[in-house]
C-alpha cells in the first residue's frame, strides 16, 4: 500500500475529506491506495450512491406530482423536496466541478514559514485545526441526531393521511401510507412485509447520505474561511514586531543585535512586542534558528567578531529582516488568492443554495400557521425550519467573520509603530493599507456577499413571501 503523504491544509483536513469519500462524493484523490483496482473500486461505489441519490429523489418528485391534490398537501410534499434538492445539487456540484475543488485544497499545500515567525504561524495553523475539528464533531453530530429525530417522529404518526377526493374536490378521503421517514411514489408495494422493510432500510440510508453530502460540503467551505481568517490574524499579530525590527535598519543603535541575540543554552530568543507601552503582544522565537540552514550562522558577525554595520546589525540580520517584511506582503497575497479560490469553487453553489433556502423558509413559515398544538406536524415544522435556518446561518456567521479579520488588517498596519520603522517599512504599511482598503469576501456567484447582512436579507425576503402568500390564502 502506497502512503500519501498530506501537506499543509490538505492534511489538517483529512477528517472531513474521508469522510466524504466514505459517504460516496466524487472524491477520488487523496486516497492511501492509489492502484488501479483500488480506484476502480472507489469508482463504483461512486456511481452506486449517485445512482441511490438520484433514483430516491426521482420517486420523491413523482410523488409530489402524482399523489398531491390541494395547496395543503403540495405546499408540505415541496418543502421536503426544496430541503433534499440542497444534497442533490451539492452532490453533483461537487462531481462536475470537483477540480476546483482539488486547486482550492492544493491552495495552501505548504508548510514553510519565516524562521522569524515560524512560532506564530504554528500556533495559527493549530488553532485553524481545533475549530475545523470541533465544527465537524458539532455539525456530525447534528447530523445523526436530525436522522435519528426524523426516523422517530415516522412511527409518532398514525400512518393515514387524509387526502382530497381526486373524484370529488369537496370530499376527504384517508389514505393509508406505508410508515417511512419520506413520502415517495414506488412502482412497488412498499406497506408490507418484506419490500417494506428493504425501502425503510434504503431510505434510512439515503437520508444519512444526502444530509452528510450537504453538511460535509457546508464544512468544507467554513473550514476553508476559518484557514483564511487564522492567517490574517496571524499576519496582524506579527505587524508589530516586524515594524520593530525594521526600526533597526535606519537607526545608528550599537546594541540592536541584542533584538536577535539568544540567551543561554535553552533559552528563547524574544521580540518584544509594544516597547514601553507593554500592553501589546510579546512575540517569543522559541529554537527556530536550528532547524533554519540558511539562517543557522547568522549570530556570527556578533559572537564572534563579524562585520557589524552602524546599526549594530550584521548583512545576514539586515538580510534577514528585510526577507521578514517580503514574507509578510507575499502571505498576505496568498491568502487574497485563497479567498478567491474559494469563491470561484463555492459561487453557484452558494447561489443555489440561499435561492433553495428562500423559498423553503418562506413555505415554512406559511406551514407553521397551521400549529394548533404539540404534536407530530409541530415537531416536524419547527425542525425544518431550525435545521434550515442554521444552514444559511453557518455560511453567514464565517463569511462576516472573514470581513472582519480582513478589515483590521488596515487598522493593525496602521496602530503599529509604523513612523519609527525604515524607510522600507514605511513603504510596505502604505502597500497594507492600500491592499486592505477592501475587505476580503465570498461572494454567491458575485450576487450576494456572505455576511450576515446576507442572512438579515434572507430572512428580511421571508417575511416580505410570507405576507404575499398570507393575502393570497
Amino acid at each position: 500500500m502506497q502512503k500519501v503523504k498530506m501537506h499543509g491544509l490538505v492534511g489538517d483536513l483529512w477528517p472531513n475529506i474521508r469522510l466524504m469519500q466514505l459517504t460516496g462524493h466524487w472524491l477520488l484523490e487523496y486516497h492511501e491506495e492509489t492502484g488501479g483496482m483500488a480506484r476502480l473500486l472507489r469508482m463504483a461505489y461512486c456511481w452506486m450512491t449517485t445512482f441511490s441519490v438520484y433514483i430516491q429523489y426521482a420517486f420523491l418528485v413523482c410523488f409530489l406530482i402524482l399523489e398531491t391534490y390541494n395547496a395543503d398537501e403540495m405546499a408540505a410534499v415541496t418543502i421536503t423536496t426544496l430541503f433534499f434538492l440542497h444534497s442533490v445539487t451539492k452532490f453533483t456540484y461537487f462531481a462536475f466541478r470537483s477540480k476546483y475543488f482539488y486547486r482550492t485544497l492544493g491552495a495552501w499545500n505548504q508548510v514553510n514559514s519565516h524562521p522569524l515567525f515560524a512560532e506564530s504561524n504554528a500556533r495559527h495553523r493549530a488553532t485553524a485545526l481545533s475549530r475545523m475539528r470541533k465544527l465537524l464533531m458539532v455539525i456530525g453530530c447534528v447530523t445523526i441526531l436530525a436522522v435519528f429525530s426524523w426516523t422517530t417522529v415516522t412511527f409518532l404518526d398514525d400512518p393515514v393521511w387524509d387526502k382530497t377526493d381526486p373524484d370529488n374536490v369537496n370530499e376527504t378521503i384517508s389514505v393509508e401510507v406505508p410508515q417511512l421517514m419520506v413520502y415517495a411514489w414506488y412502482p412497488w408495494d412498499a406497506k408490507y412485509g418484506m419490500t417494506y422493510f428493504m425501502t425503510f432500510a434504503f431510505q434510512l440510508y439515503w437520508l444519512f447520505i444526502t444530509l452528510a453530502h450537504s453538511n460535509l460540503l457546508d464544512v468544507l467551505f467554513c473550514c476553508f474561511v476559518i484557514f483564511a481568517c487564522e492567517q490574517l490574524k496571524h499576519l496582524k499579530e506579527i505587524l508589530q514586531p516586524l515594524m520593530e525590527l525594521s526600526a533597526a535598519l535606519d537607526s545608528v543603535v550599537p546594541n540592536s543585535g541584542d533584538l536577535f541575540k539568544a540567551g543561554s543554552a535553552g533559552s528563547d530568543v524574544a521580540l518584544i512586542g509594544n516597547g514601553e507601552n507593554g500592553n501589546g503582544n510579546d512575540f517569543d522565537v522559541r529554537g527556530i534558528y536550528s532547524s533554519q540552514r540558511d539562517f543557522s550562522g547568522f549570530q556570527g558577525g556578533i559572537t564572534n567578531g563579524g562585520t557589524v554595520g552602524p546599526n549594530g546589525l550584521t548583512k545576514r540580520q539586515e538580510l534577514l529582516v528585510r526577507s521578514a517584511i517580503k514574507y509578510w506582503v507575499e502571505r498576505h497575497k496568498h491568502v487574497v488568492k485563497f479567498v478567491s479560490s474559494i469563491g470561484d469553487t463555492y459561487g453557484s453553489a452558494l447561489l443555489l443554495h440561499m435561492l433553495t433556502s428562500t423559498v423553503t423558509l418562506t413555505l415554512l413559515a406559511y406551514q407553521a400557521t397551521k400549529i394548533e398544538g404539540v404534536d407530530v406536524y409541530a415537531a416536524s415544522t419547527i425542525g425544518y425550519l431550525v435545521y434550515t435556518l442554521g444552514q444559511v446561518f453557518v455560511f453567514c456567521i464565517h463569511g462576516n467573520e472573514l470581513i472582519e479579520e480582513s478589515s483590521s488588517v488596515m487598522e493593525a498596519a496602521y496602530s503599529c509603530h509604523w513612523y519609527d520603522g525604515s524607510e522600507e517599512a514605511k513603504t510596505f504599511v502604505q502597500i497594507v493599507c492600500q491592499q486592505c482598503q477592501k475587505s476580503l469576501t465570498v461572494s454567491g456567484a458575485k450576487f450576494f456577499t456572505v455576511s450576515l447582512d446576507l442572512f438579515a436579507s434572507v430572512f428580511g425576503a421571508v417575511v416580505t413571501y410570507f405576507m404575499v402568500l398570507v393575502q393570497l390564502k
